[in-house]
């Protein structure tokens, strides 16, 4: 998974549980996360949402304010 506004958050998914997976992210000064999959019924992706795995993660480390779509491609 990568992020092209923070172009350090390139993280490898594991799946974790139903449409939850673990990001690992490869900058190890970030934060582990989960994502959570919602889908559309035609099975494309919706949003996602993340939050921080450990519950001693620094508050800076605030993914549930996040609300992820997907960019369509152009």
């Amino acid at each position: 998974m990568t992020f092209d506004h923070t172009p350090t958050m390139i993280g490898d998914l594991q799946h974790w549980q139903y449409e939850t997976f673990k990001a690992h992210w490869r900058d190890r000064r970030i934060e582990d996360a989960y994502i959570t999959f919602a889908h559309n019924p035609d099975g494309s992706i919706d949003h996602a949402r993340m939050e921080a795995v450990s519950p001693l993660a620094d508050f800076s480390f605030d993914y549930q304010d996040l609300l992820l779509k997907p960019v369509l491609a152009k």
